[in-house]
C-alpha cells in the first residue's frame, strides 16, 4: 500500500470511528429515554420486532466492531447479554469476536504492515508495534493477555499477524483465552450497566 492510499484509507477510518461514536453515544441516549437499557421487556420486545434477523443483526455488529472498532465492546457486549440471556448473549458475543479476531489476524499475515497500519491509525499501530518489537511481547505474553478482560485484544490480533507466529498456536490461545476474558469483561460491564441504569 503506498503512501497516498494509506493516508486516504486512515481518513476514512478516522471518520468511521467518530461516526461510530457518535451513533453509539445516540443509541445509548436513545436506549435510556426508551427505557430499553432500564426495562429488560422492552429490550426483549424490541429483539423481538426485528424477530429471526434480530440475532445476526447483533452478530454483524459484532463482527464489524471486532475488525474495525467504530462502536465500544463495552456497550455492545453487555447488550448481547441484556438482550439475549446469559447463555445465549455469550455465544452471540463469542462466535463474531472469534470470526473478527481471525480476520483480524489473516490481514496481519496477508497484507503486513502499511495495511494493518492504514486501518489501526498511527497511534495505535505505534503501540501495537512497540510491544511486539520494542518489548518484544513472546507467544506466551501474547496467550496470557487473551485471558485478560481488558486488552487490547482486537489490536493484538493484528500484531499477532504480522509476527512469526504460527496460525495453530493463534488459534488455540483464541480458542482457549477469549470465552474468559469474555466472561469477565461481558458480565462484569453488563452487572455495571444495570447498575447505572438503576440510577436513572
Amino acid at each position: 500500500m503506498d503512501e497516498k492510499k494509506r493516508i486516504k484509507t486512515q481518513k476514512w477510518m478516522h471518520f468511521l470511528n467518530i461516526l461510530g461514536l457518535i451513533v453509539t453515544f445516540l443509541l445509548v441516549v436513545w436506549g435510556f429515554q426508551a427505557g430499553v437499557f432500564t426495562d429488560e421487556q422492552k429490550m426483549l420486545d424490541l429483539i423481538k420486532k426485528l424477530g429471526f434477523w434480530g440475532p445476526f443483526v447483533f452478530i454483524i455488529i459484532q463482527i464489524a466492531q471486532t475488525i474495525i472498532p467504530v462502536m465500544p465492546g463495552a456497550i455492545t457486549i453487555p447488550i448481547g447479554i441484556l438482550a439475549f440471556g446469559p447463555l445465549w448473549g455469550f455465544f452471540l458475543n463469542l462466535l463474531p469476536i472469534y470470526f473478527g479476531s481471525w480476520v483480524n489476524f489473516w490481514i496481519g499475515r496477508k497484507y503486513g504492515k502499511p495495511t494493518v497500519r492504514a486501518i489501526l491509525g498511527d497511534k495505535s499501530y505505534y503501540s501495537m508495534l512497540n510491544l511486539f518489537e520494542k518489548k518484544n511481547i513472546g507467544n506466551g505474553l501474547f496467550t496470557f493477555l487473551m485471558f485478560f478482560p481488558f486488552s487490547p485484544a482486537d489490536i493484538l490480533c493484528y500484531g499477532a499477524g504480522i509476527t512469526n507466529m504460527t496460525c495453530k498456536y493463534f488459534f488455540y490461545s483464541l480458542l482457549l483465552g477469549k470465552p474468559v476474558s469474555l466472561a469477565f469483561y461481558g458480565f462484569g460491564t453488563t452487572y455495571l450497566l444495570k447498575w447505572l441504569t438503576g440510577l436513572f
